[in-house]
């Protein structure tokens, strides 16, 4: 069975975040989505990582931008992974999962929004995709660069005017703190056919409150905790090691 969830980052609660281990533990578990995060190279590749920093995840220092993709292989994650590009995490889930990819400081890199949306076209990803961002500007340019990407917005707590933006965007999700998204508006997403995904939900508590509103994503770090909570079960065996 397909665990209707989104794998935040993967599973960082047994990996190390937005690693193609963490990625391919989250298809291991029948997750239907994975959530991860891009930045740019000097040399303009996007990649894959959180921060705009390599100083948090490997044993590197510096920023992404700062260093072309050959350069930034030769630092490791965990001592012994690289940081995978846009392009590679792409390729492996491949009609196996949704991917949202959060475009992250968007004014720090030239062309970025060209850059993201030809590796989604190269790997034959467009309708597997949606791309969000806090940076409206930037979603707005991915809409007059293609009116085929999905596209989300992503907002801490969610407005009446966000739902204006949707509009003129042509988007197609919202995704939200968990901690800033009324019933109200879980009702009217399901109403206008908008996907609500909430971020990110790790307690027993939260996971069990959204249970009552199917028709929401949830985002979690600890995926097979979410599918003991929430009792989804999952046909292939319980996750031991994965290996990148």
């Amino acid at each position: 069975m397909r665990i209707r969830g989104v794998a935040h980052r993967g599973y960082p609660a047994k990996y190390p975040e937005n690693t193609m281990a963490s990625f391919k533990a989250a298809v291991h578990l029948n997750f239907t989505h994975i959530e991860l995060d891009v930045h740019l190279s000097k040399d303009g590749v996007p990649v894959v990582m959180h921060d705009h920093t390599i100083d948090r995840m490997t044993n590197g220092q510096g920023e992404i931008r700062s260093f072309t993709l050959a350069e930034l292989r030769k630092f490791k994650v965990n001592h012994m992974e690289n940081i995978p590009t846009l392009e590679e995490v792409l390729l492996f889930v491949r009609n196996r999962v949704t991917v949202s990819i959060e475009m992250k400081d968007t004014k720090l890199y030239p062309n970025f929004e060209e850059r993201v949306l030809s590796v989604i076209e190269k790997t034959n990803m467009m309708e597997q995709v949606y791309i969000i961002s806090f940076h409206q500007q930037s979603l707005k340019r991915l809409r007059k660069l293609s009116d085929k990407i999905e596209l989300g917005l992503l907002v801490n707590k969610l407005k009446r005017s966000h739902f204006r933006l949707v509009e003129k965007l042509h988007a197609n999700y919202i995704a939200v703190n968990h901690k800033g998204v009324k019933e109200s508006y879980i009702k009217k997403c399901q109403a206008i056919g908008v996907q609500l995904v909430v971020w990110t939900v790790n307690t027993n508590e939260h996971m069990n409150y959204f249970q009552q509103f199917p028709s929401v994503l949830v985002t979690t770090d600890n995926l097979e905790k979410f599918m003991t909570v929430t009792n989804r079960p999952n046909e292939t065996p319980c996750l031991k090691t994965v290996h990148a």
